[in-house]
């Protein structure tokens, strides 16, 4: 009996090993220097990445238009899938200077919290509109560049984004919606655009 349970325990050690050499391993596989894309056409980041490459990057700058199919996608690199389930993703570094947003594509994220599980409101993005939730649950973002066309932050854009420690917001933003901070524990500093006439409430709750 001995035998069988010091033979079952190796195995088990084993197993725990082989299991930490694996997350070690594809530790290692990821990219770390900053892949530049250059989109012609919103919407074809997904084709420009591929499966392959997805939850590898982890500092990537976009360059040209991108839209809710775009956004989708770097969401699921950042952690979050549209549904707001984590995922495989490790990028940290977004770099959007040089994007602009645009109407169009695909819903980037369902919104549930007024719903029951089955329904919700998508969310589809909007010209130069930093849109709701956008970037919500993504706590692996540690430094984010945003487009400096946009001229307002939606509901709930940067929620539970607890990884990010600093942001400057570009000078032609007038209005940051309900709950845009919510729930950014790390962030500890914040530069606010003088052009500023509304901020909606809760717009900064929890940020400890």
């Amino acid at each position: 009996m001995k035998q069988i349970i010091k033979r079952g325990s190796f195995f088990t050690l084993m197993f725990m090993l082989l299991g930490c050499l694996s997350l070690y391993a594809a530790d290692n596989d990821l990219i770390t220097e900053q892949i530049t894309i250059e989109l012609e056409k919103a919407g074809t980041l997904p084709g420009r990445i591929g499966g392959s490459k997805k939850y590898k990057i982890t500092n990537l700058k976009i360059i040209g238009e991108i839209n809710g199919t775009d956004l989708n996608m770097i969401r699921e690199m950042a952690g979050r899938n549209s549904k707001g389930d984590s995922t495989y993703g490790k990028l940290s570094v977004l770099d959007l200077s040089e994007a602009k947003i645009v109407e169009g594509g695909d819903c980037y994220y369902y919104d549930y919290s007024n719903h029951s599980y089955y329904t919700s409101d998508e969310c589809y993005t909007s010209n130069d509109v930093i849109g709701r939730y956008a970037f919500s649950g993504c706590s692996g973002l540690t430094s984010l560049t945003l487009p400096a066309g946009i001229t307002s932050i939606n509901n709930g854009t940067f929620s539970f984004c607890s990884g990010l420690t600093s942001l400057t917001l570009p000078a032609g933003i007038t209005w940051i919606g309900s709950e845009a901070f919510n729930d950014c524990s790390g962030l500890t500093s914040l530069t606010l655009p003088a052009g500023i006439t509304s901020i909606g409430d809760r717009a900064f709750w929890d940020c400890i």
